[in-house]
């Protein structure tokens, strides 16, 4: 059995804290340090980097699980995304068998730190609040575990790692202790990607297991990617509610007994607000890092998308948007029928009067 001699476990949650953060108010305000550039290995081409880099904030220290002290951290996007990451070593004071990988996982999943980084952002939101713009902590969390195999003893080429320990990579990646059937084995382990013969990716739905010692590139994106998820469900949540409510203004609408009243006024301005500002958080968020192409990043950011059915969700907030559009028009067509009936009448009005006066007089 493979020994880890140097690794790192991670643990993500990202959350939604407001429409937009000022990067620039935010380093004013507090000790921070942006998200290094992608390098430019693996064929990583200088254009290739991050349109506003997301800043890191340091939380402190993680105890608890491992017997060494991990980091807290935070990294705030630009688009009003944070992401809180627990980072504890692994093999710091001894080799770890990647046989225990699977324990490991286990337990880090059973110890509830959703809520430990709810409390952080909470505290952490209070502490920059001036820096963004609508600030106001989402219910929604979406949570992603990284194990990371920095050197293995002996070591492995990519093929000879997933041949030799595809089970225990299964369980890890699924937090299970149990033998894993063969099936389960095969879903857990479909999405792989390598660049060089000795380096290795294993992503699935909520984990993924990287085994380079140039990590820091592929561990960006995946937290990326995982904050990219986030949007879209808060988006897709957005959405829900206002066509539900926007669906029963439609159903239940009167013509207007008063002339020239506009009940549809507001709802008419919310709904354009609605598809403006849910189409612009799409675009901040998908332009946060443009990777384009075969290059490996890419790649890697392409697999992982479908891992986490992220096109499926682009596809339905879609559909959505026509929706909230269909509402927009259809209050608008209600707006300018009435206004028209309302200038029909009071023409009737004033034709009925004149004719009124001239047979009077």
């Amino acid at each position: 059995m493979a020994d880890i001699l140097q690794g790192q476990v991670v643990a993500l949650f990202a959350f939604d804290v407001g429409y937009e953060v000022s990067l620039e108010k935010l380093s004013a305000m507090m000790a921070t340090t942006p998200v290094q550039p992608l390098s430019r290995k693996k064929q990583t081409p200088t254009y290739l980097q991050y349109t506003k880099p997301p800043q890191i904030l340091h939380l402190g220290l993680g105890t608890g699980h491992f017997d060494t002290q991990g980091q807290i951290q935070a990294t705030v996007f630009d688009f009003g995304a944070v992401s809180v990451s627990y980072r504890w070593p692994l093999a710091k004071s001894g080799a770890v068998a990647l046989g225990d990988l699977p324990r490991i996982s286990h337990d880090l999943y059973d110890l509830n730190l959703e809520a430990r980084a709810r409390e952080q952002v909470e505290s952490l939101i209070k502490k920059i609040e001036p820096a963004i713009v609508r600030p106001r902590l989402d219910a929604l969390v979406e949570d992603y575990y990284l194990f990371i195999i920095e050197k293995l003893d002996p070591a492995l080429g990519a093929e000879e790692l997933l041949r030799q320990h595809r089970a225990t990579l299964a369980q890890t990646l699924r937090f299970e202790t149990g033998a894993l059937s063969r099936s389960q084995q095969e879903e857990a382990l479909a999405q792989s990607i390598s660049y060089y013969e000795s380096d290795l990716t294993l992503l699935d739905w909520n984990a993924a297991i990287i085994y380079d010692r140039d990590y820091e590139d592929t561990a960006n994106v995946l937290e990326l990617i995982n904050v990219e998820l986030l949007e879209a469900r808060y988006i897709d949540a957005q959405l829900d509610k206002q066509i539900a409510k926007y669906g029963d203004l439609t159903r239940k609408a009167k013509e207007w007994p008063i002339p020239m009243r506009t009940p549809y006024k507001q709802a008419i301005q919310d709904l354009s607000e609605l598809r403006l500002e849910s189409s612009l958080v799409n675009e901040r968020v998908e332009n946060a890092l443009k990777l384009v192409g075969d290059l490996f990043l890419a790649r890697l950011h392409s697999a992982a998308a479908r891992r986490f059915y992220l096109h499926e969700w682009e596809r339905i907030i879609s559909r959505k948007l026509e929706i909230i559009s269909e509402f927009y028009q259809l209050l608008n067509d209600r707006l300018h029928t009435a206004q028209s009936q309302a200038l029909e009448l009071t023409i009737v009005i004033l034709i009925v009067v004149e004719l009124v006066l001239a047979f009077w007089h």
